[in-house]
């Protein structure tokens, strides 16, 4: 804490305490002489008297003079600041400037983004900065900043700032603020943190604790958050599969949210037409309840072969556009090819398998996503595996260590591998090979029972994309209804091995542990996923190969009542396993890898939602192309060469839920982040109350001019007490033998005294002469 004067030079009124000091010189009362009889009682008085005015005297000329000096600082308007003195307040100072620029920062109220308001609240700051101060801006986008040269430059940047994906949160970026500050070699640090307060921004981050870390900065979020926002919001998509085979209904949900009151607002899903403009393929009303999650369902169904991409849209407009619409990307082509390979004889063991990820209903129909081969185990080496996507293992018995050997260069190349364990793998220590374990990412153990049936699936989330599509019906899944009598124990003991990876497959690529997707009742691993250099291998620690009257069947997932849970497990499996290499949906941000059919072109052009092209290399050896080019959210086509012998891809890209997420946190949280003490500044009275509370400090003038009228009441009590008018000279006889009787409470009466004796000339003597006495400050 620092005290200074914003008018030092009145400070020489306190010179004024003189005048008290010679008035109470001048004013002193002179002795009055008094003819008074019992002296005796009166000089004992007098020296109290004296030693009672001494003290009231000097009471009240500290008071008087007190009164003075007061007032002397009143005029000189003395302020209370956080730090330094006068220099220091009015010298310059270096200050950062952190903005956030994620996408919920285009939230309008009153006709304003909040990244407007943000830049208006800094004008008012850049117009209290003194001069000769360093400014430097920062936001959450990434861009590079330094101190400019000069304040009206940092103003310049701030009005060139624009919303963009954050590529680090607003904590990551006061960081970097904090350490510009300690670069620098002005005495005073500022830092000044412009954020909306809402859930998006601070839910799951903290800020830095710079009262503890840099005590010496002076820290001021502005908050500019909306008072009351209402807003519809499409939170994310949900596609039945981003490969899809041709004649098979595209099915898309759409999970939203509402901010505000009740409202009715439709919501189309709008497909990409060649020339670039969207078609309207489906319609729906909706009605949008207040703070509360919906989900809409459509299913698409036509689409021609190839890249297709599209969006889902809210009609009308709100106070944010950047979350009222959604863009997919999905490829229609012909069904994945499948070998599942079962034990003899594979038509009646891989029945279950082959009818639930391609039902023959729909296999007639041309709907199927797969194309199912079924062969027995025996025939897997013998067949080709070059057209076939996936490859699914039932009950497979120990391989010898040539097909497990070709099947880690067969995965290596992209393609996926599911194992369902059985009982034919009981010779575990044949079985776990070390081959084996590269391409599994473990070892068997042994078998374990529950003939009581109290074991069965039981997954503690639903975070995994095999487990993605039980999102849609959450805790309803009947796990209990399925038990699972015995499952080999699964240890993820391999240790991690890696190889070359190259575009023909010559070596295994990369192995790894398995991780646990799915886990038992009992706590031990049901469905593990393991990398093996680009393709994936899924296991599932129990069959589905049993008949259902097989009365040592291990589990009763695909032989229960309505086994659906299981259908769609197997086709989750599957098609995690064969769906991996590409990814058409991602995050804003985020980079992209697709593998291109065709390895002899050289490079291929991105056309961007922001209507940018931009050049990316293809990698020869591996045939994909990275695009790291995401910030904008939408639709991104990918061309090369002409329409009938060229390169047609596509991807989208769409905003982190948590980037359009614009509730504001309540005051308690708000407290929780920043400390209890931090200073928040909602308006531009706040904003200057609180950078002159900080930088010019907290004027004195009205406590101390209270302290000096209180001062001047106390003087004039004071006086009139001590001071107490006189109404004549002759009073004071009268007042001295008041006094005498005061002295005696109850005085008796003298005696009478005898009659004195007569004189020689027989008279009685008179009374002899009354003494003169001088009184000193009676």
């Amino acid at each position: 804490m620092g005290l200074s004067f914003l008018t030092p030079m009145l400070l020489a009124g306190a010179a004024l305490v003189a005048v008290p000091i010679v008035l109470h010189l001048i004013m002193r009362r002179k002795p009055v002489k008094r003819e008074f009889p019992a002296l005796r009682f009166l000089l004992e008085k007098s020296v109290a008297n004296r030693r009672r005015l001494r003290f009231s005297h000097l009471l009240l000329l500290l008071l008087r003079m007190a009164a003075l000096v007061f007032l002397a600082l009143c005029l000189a308007r003395p302020v209370l600041r956080g730090a330094g003195w006068l220099a220091d307040g009015e010298g310059p100072v270096a200050a950062v400037f952190v903005f956030d620029t994620a996408p919920r920062m285009l939230l309008r109220e009153g006709n304003r983004t909040r990244l407007e308001q943000a830049a208006l609240m800094a004008r008012v700051l850049f117009e209290k900065l003194p001069p000769l101060s360093k400014v430097a801006v920062l936001d959450t986008a990434g861009s590079p900043a330094a101190f400019s040269p000069t304040i009206a430059a940092a103003a310049a940047r701030i009005d060139r700032l624009t919303v963009a994906t954050p590529s680090r949160s607003l904590s990551a970026a006061m960081v970097e603020g904090l350490g510009m500050l300690d670069g620098s070699k002005l005495q005073r640090h500022e830092l000044y943190v412009f954020t909306d307060c809402s859930q998006g921004q601070w839910n799951g981050t903290v800020p830095p604790d710079v009262a503890v870390s840099h005590p010496e900065t002076s820290v001021l979020y502005i908050d500019v958050g909306a008072v009351a926002p209402q807003n519809c919001a499409i939170e994310s998509l949900a596609l039945s599969g981003e490969t899809i085979a041709v004649g098979m209904p595209l099915s898309i949900t759409a999970t939203t949210s509402r901010m505000g009151p009740d409202i009715s607002r439709a919501l189309a899903v709008e497909m990409l037409s060649p020339d670039g403009t969207y078609a309207r393929r489906a319609i729906k009303p909706f009605v949008w309840k207040k703070e509360n999650n919906g989900q809409v369902d459509f299913e698409i169904s036509g689409l021609e072969p190839g890249v297709r991409q599209g969006r889902i849209v809210i009609d009308g407009s709100d106070d944010l556009e950047a979350d009222n619409q959604r863009s997919f990307t999905v490829v229609v082509g012909a069904p994945a090819r499948v070998l599942v390979a079962a034990p003899t004889p594979a038509a009646r063991t891989g029945l279950f398998l082959s009818q639930a990820i391609a039902p023959a209903v729909l296999r007639k129909s041309g709907k199927v996503r797969f194309d199912v081969t079924l062969i027995d185990t025996a025939q897997l080496e013998a067949t080709s595996w070059d057209d076939y996507r996936g490859i699914v293992l039932l009950d497979p018995p120990p391989l010898p260590p040539r097909t497990w050997e070709l099947l880690a260069q067969w995965l290596a190349q992209g393609r996926g591998l599911v194992v369902w364990l059985g009982p034919r793998a009981s010779d575990a220590q044949r079985f776990n090979s070390e081959t084996s374990q590269k391409v599994l990412g473990g070892r068997i153990v042994r078998v374990w029972r529950s003939p009581d049936g109290s074991n069965f699936l039981a997954p503690l989330s639903l975070n995994h994309p095999i487990l993605s599509a039980f999102r849609r019906v959450g805790d309803a899944v009947p796990w209990q209804d399925f038990p699972v009598v015995r499952h080999w124990e699964f240890s993820q003991t391999a240790e991690p091995a890696t190889g070359a990876d190259n575009a023909g497959g010559d070596a295994a690529g990369e192995q790894g542990t398995a991780s646990v997707v799915v886990a038992y009742r009992n706590g031990l691993p049901a469905v593990l996923e393991n990398r093996v250099g680009r393709g994936d291998v899924v296991i599932v620690t129990t069959p589905v190969s049993q008949a259902a009257f097989d009365p040592d069947a291990w589990n009763t997932l695909a032989s229960g009542f309505e086994p659906w849970p299981f259908v769609m497990l197997a086709n989750e499996t599957l098609l995690q396993a064969i769906d991996i290499s590409d990814n058409h949906n991602i995050v804003t941000g985020q980079p992209a890898i697709l593998h291109l059919e065709r390895r002899d072109v050289a490079t291929v052009f991105v056309h961007t939602p922001a209507g940018d092209d931009v050049p990316v290399v293809v990698d020869q050896k591996r045939g994909t192309i990275s695009v790291t080019a995401t910030q904008s959210a939408g639709n991104y086509t990918i061309r090369s060469g002409g329409d009938t012998d060229g390169i047609a891809e596509g991807l989208s890209a769409n905003f982190d839920a948590a980037a359009t997420d614009c509730e504001h946190l309540e005051p308690q949280m708000l407290a929780g982040l920043f400390g209890e003490d931090h200073h928040l500044a909602r308006t531009e009275a706040d904003l200057v109350r609180d950078v002159n509370l900080e930088r010019i400090g907290a004027e004195l003038y009205g406590w101390l001019i209270v302290l000096v009228a209180l001062l001047m009441v106390g003087d004039w009590i004071v006086a009139n007490r001590f001071y107490a008018p006189r109404e004549s000279t002759a009073g004071e006889p009268q007042a001295a033998a008041a006094f005498a009787e005061a002295t005696d409470p109850a005085p008796s009466p003298p005696p009478l005294p005898a009659p004195p004796p007569l004189g020689a000339s027989g008279r009685m003597p008179g009374p002899p002469p009354l003494p003169t006495l001088h009184e000193a400050g009676a």
